[in-house]
Parts: structure tokens; C-alpha cells; sequence
């Protein structure tokens, strides 16, 4: 099994749910999966992109099931890439190309090793997802529905790699996330010479972003009060490497940047836009000015209470809502993030990065709440924190796929024991 080229084959294609595009990538996978002895089919929903089951039953008294999503995020602006981002190249060590990283790479790299096992110790489940990177707006109803097929005694998520600290990197949960659009309008446009006394949409936005946020912190009130603070324990298990981080993100961090990673919630502009905006100049007070936000929750945020407390501060304003998920965090002391941290260290040699939710988002909570289970976490994963994930020049190192097939073994061997 050329385990590489066959992920290369995969990233080739075009799976962007942002376009509509996942259908051949789905049947991909559900083809992959039959050729090499994996019962699998294709299971058709209300989402546009499907989603593929697979199940390995060898009549173990447990189950473990494995969610990954094969959609990617828009490989735009393309001449930001140095290569075709959907023609994966070899360079350095590196595979570049888009969804190697997130979340094709680790997709592969734990189905491959699953196969190269034989026969696994466990009952495996697996289900691929094809609309993760526009927020899974229907995974809540096809969870619902599919409730008895996806049963389990553990779920692992997606894939999380090496950290900042260089090494693996485990995750117990997941932020949730309010994202929301602003809006602010008139009738038309004007000439700016009625600045003294025409409404202008753009300084309104302005004035009414600025609300809310100040010092680092969101003005909402009551946004705090339902947070869920990081205990020692959990603050001791924190690794992360500041200048590792730094170069990853080409600025400087604070020192408890990790913490704050982990423990803040945020208010993001992700968009803006208003008025003229081509070449030249245009004397104009613009009729329309719009602002997308992303709120990152952690618990025990709810995302709807947060969307009440902007609602209230933001009286009269046009709020489009585009995605809500709910945050996360599986206990520390469970048998599947056990497996994760013994195993980790047995492949690696070295203690995991042991983080107690991510910094971005997924829909972890749904699978706890509506698969009744609280053994979920993160980890066997093939991205590290120069990766790029949905930006340009997505990478992961070849060694780093290599060695997590390696921790999928010895994962599952770990999990399977009494």
C-alpha cells in the first residue's frame, strides 16, 4: 500500500462544501474503503454532500466509532499558493496541497493503518462527514435518525497532531461557535457633501463593533457568566511552545498564550464591507455597511443564550445567523483520553499535549448528546502548528503521517484493553 500517493489521489480532489463540491469525494472514500475489505456505502441526507459509513465488526464487546470530514475549506486567493492546491506536491519533507492537514491527511492515515492491522482488537465504526467546514448544519437531524446505526462506547474526532511543543497533541473537547451578520442600511446612496447631516451606515457598523469589544474583552453583558475556567489540573497538562507558535502565526504572542487559546472565549470580524471600494477615489456616504462576526464559545457557553444578548445590545440591526454550535470538554479521566495520553507517549516517547478543548470548533457536543456518549476526544492526527490549515499552502510532513498510523495501532490496542 503506497499509503502516500493514495492520499495524494484523495486531495486531488475537490471536495469544497462551501461550493457544493463532495459527491466524487465521498464516492472515493466509500470505494476505497470496499477494495480493501471494509463494509461501506454511501448514506444520502439532506445535506448536499453525503455522508460514508464503514463498519469492521469482528464481534468485540466494544466499539469504538471514528469521525472525520472529508470536505475542505475554498482554496482561495489561488496565487497566494506556490503550487496547485489540488495537485498535492512532495517538497522538503512536506505534502502541500489542500485538506492534507484538515482533514484528509488524518482520515487516511487511520483508515490505512486500520487496514494494515488485519483484524483490530475492537469493533470499528467510521463516519466521514462532507459538511463540517460550513458549520454541520445537519448533523443534529442525521444523528437523530441514525442514531442506532453510529452507537458506541467511544468516539475519536477528527485528528489533532503535533502541538507547538512538538508533541502529540490530545484534545478533549471543542469551542462552540455563534457566527452572525451585521447589517446596517439606507435608502441610497449619496453625495458626501451631506456628511453633517446624512446617516451614514459604515460609521453606524463602526461605532456599533466597537461596542463590543475593548481591552481584549467582549462588553456584552452577562457574556462571561456561564464560562467554565480551566482548573490546575488542567492548566498543568498546557505545553504549548511560544516561539513555535510565533513563527506558526508570524507574530508575537503572550506568554499564557495557550491558556487564552484554550480558556477565552472571542468576538471576531471575519468580514467587513461598505461603500467604494475600487480603484481611485468616489466622494460617497454608501447606503450599506455589513460585518460578519464569529463568536468562539467555550463552556459552558450556550451559543443561543449568546445570540439573545446580542440581539438586546444591538436593538434595531439587521442579524442574519449563519452557523451555531455548541462547546465541549470530555473529562480528563476517561478511559478513551487514557488510551490517547499512554499510547501517545509509548509511539512518541514523550508526554502528550494534553488540551481540554480546541481553539476551533466542531460538532462534538451533538455526538454527546445525541449518541448518549461522553467518551470522545481527539487525538492521531497529522497536522502540526505550521500546517496552514485553511489558508494557503496547506502542509503536513510526510514523518508525521507515518507516525500516526503508528499511534492509531497502539491507540486502538490501548482502548481495547479491559
Amino acid at each position: 500500500m503506497n499509503s502516500i500517493q493514495d492520499l495524494i489521489e484523495f486531495a486531488r480532489i475537490d471536495t469544497t462544501s462551501a461550493k457544493g463540491k463532495g459527491e466524487e469525494g465521498a464516492k472515493f472514500i466509500r470505494d476505497y474503503m470496499q477494495e480493501h475489505g471494509i463494509e461501506a456505502r454511501i448514506i444520502r441526507h439532506r445535506s448536499k454532500n453525503p455522508y460514508v459509513y464503514g463498519e469492521i465488526n469482528v464481534g468485540a464487546t466494544k466499539t469504538l466509532l471514528i469521525y472525520n470530514h472529508y470536505d475542505v475549506q475554498p482554496a482561495e486567493p489561488l496565487d497566494k499558493w506556490n503550487s496547485d492546491p489540488f495537485d498535492p506536491v512532495i517538497k522538503d519533507g512536506k505534502l502541500v496541497g489542500r485538506g492534507v492537514g484538515d482533514d484528509k491527511g488524518s482520515l487516511m492515515a487511520r483508515l490505512q493503518a486500520l487496514i494494515e492491522m488485519g483484524k483490530p482488537p475492537m469493533n470499528i465504526k467510521f463516519i466521514y462527514e462532507g459538511e463540517e467546514e460550513i458549520g454541520s448544519p445537519n448533523i443534529d437531524l442525521f444523528l437523530a435518525e441514525h442514531r442506532e446505526l453510529l452507537a458506541s462506547d467511544y468516539v475519536l474526532w477528527e485528528g489533532a497532531g503535533r502541538g507547538s511543543s512538538g508533541a502529540p497533541t490530545i484534545v478533549l473537547g471543542v469551542k462552540g461557535l455563534l457566527y452572525v451578520e451585521i447589517s446596517v442600511r439606507t435608502q441610497k446612496d449619496l453625495h458626501s457633501m451631506y456628511a453633517p447631516v446624512a446617516k451614514n451606515p459604515a460609521w453606524e457598523l463602526v461605532y456599533l463593533l466597537s461596542s463590543l469589544k475593548s481591552g481584549g474583552r467582549v462588553n456584552l453583558p452577562g457574556f462571561y457568566d456561564k464560562v467554565k475556567w480551566l482548573t490546575e489540573e488542567e492548566r498543568r497538562y498546557l505545553k504549548g511552545n511560544k516561539r513555535s507558535m510565533e513563527d506558526a502565526l508570524g507574530q508575537e504572542l503572550p506568554d499564557d498564550f495557550q491558556r487564552r487559546l484554550v480558556e477565552e472565549p472571542t468576538c471576531n470580524i471575519a468580514g467587513l464591507y461598505s461603500g467604494y471600494t475600487g480603484e481611485g477615489s468616489k466622494t460617497v456616504i454608501p447606503s450599506y455597511a455589513m460585518a460578519k462576526l464569529d463568536f468562539r464559545l467555550v463552556p459552558d457557553q450556550d451559543p443561543d443564550e449568546i445570540l439573545k444578548i446580542l440581539q438586546d445590545h444591538l436593538k434595531g440591526v439587521d442579524i442574519k445567523v449563519w452557523g451555531k454550535v455548541r462547546p465541549y470538554r470530555t473529562s480528563i479521566n476517561s478511559k478513551i483520553a487514557k488510551s490517547l495520553m499512554d499510547s501517545a507517549k509509548k509511539v512518541y516517547g514523550v508526554d502528550p499535549e494534553v488540551i481540554p478543548n480546541s481553539y476551533g470548533t466542531g460538532p462534538m457536543e451533538s455526538f454527546a448528546r445525541i449518541l448518549q456518549n461522553n467518551q470522545i476526544a481527539d487525538g492521531v492526527g497529522v497536522e502540526h502548528p505550521g500546517s496552514n490549515i485553511h489558508s494557503f499552502n496547506e502542509n503536513i510532513y510526510v514523518d508525521d503521517y507515518m507516525k500516526a498510523k503508528e499511534w492509531m495501532k497502539s491507540f486502538v490496542r490501548h482502548l481495547a484493553q479491559p
